[in-house]
Order: structure tokens, then sequence, then C-alpha cells
């Protein structure tokens, strides 16, 4: 009996440690594609910032820049970032159902 539960007990444990390790594995993997997703969204939100930033800066005629700042809502920034961060996000969707349809051939 003992040579039995010792048997039984190192399956499981296999068994187990191989499923924890796929858990783990699977876990970095969606933890790497939100983390490179938020560092790409927050650096196209700094780059459209300093892009209106530049452009303000080298207008020299003044009735201009405050023409532009009238047109331009001051959450333009933020809904454009939202906008390609939507745009990301389906993007990576499209592909993980792209994956699942070609492991199911």
């Amino acid at each position: 009996m003992p040579i039995l539960f010792g048997w039984l007990s190192s399956i499981f444990t296999s068994i187990f440690s191989i499923f924890s390790a796929m858990l783990a594995a699977r876990t970095a993997a969606i933890a790497a594609v939100v983390t490179i997703s938020l560092a790409l969204t927050a650096a196209l939100f700094l780059v459209i910032k300093g892009l209106v930033a530049g452009l303000v800066a080298v207008v020299p005629y003044e009735p201009l820049v405050m023409g532009f700042w009238s047109v331009w809502p001051s959450n333009a920034e933020v809904c454009i970032s939202a906008c390609l961060g939507a745009d990301i996000a389906v993007f990576i969707y499209r592909y993980k159902v792209g994956l699942v349809e070609a492991l199911g051939r």
C-alpha cells in the first residue's frame, strides 16, 4: 500500500506541476501583451502631445495659434490615444482568433 500511495502521489505531483507550468507561461504571455499594448498607447500619447507642442511652437503668427487652440479640443490627445489603443486591442483580438482558427484546422 505505501508503494501504491507513493506512485500515485508522484503521478499527481507531476501532472499538477505540468499544469502549473503551462498556466504560468500563459499568464506571463498575457501580461507581456498587456504591458506592450499599454506602453505603445502611452508612447503614442506622448508623440501626439509632442507633435502638437512642436507645431504650436513653430508657428510665429499669434492669431493662428489662438485659432488652432480654439479648434483643437483640450482632450483631443486622449481621444486619439483611446481610438488607437482600441485599434491595437482589436488587432490583438483578431490575431488571437486567427491563431485559434489555425489550431482548429
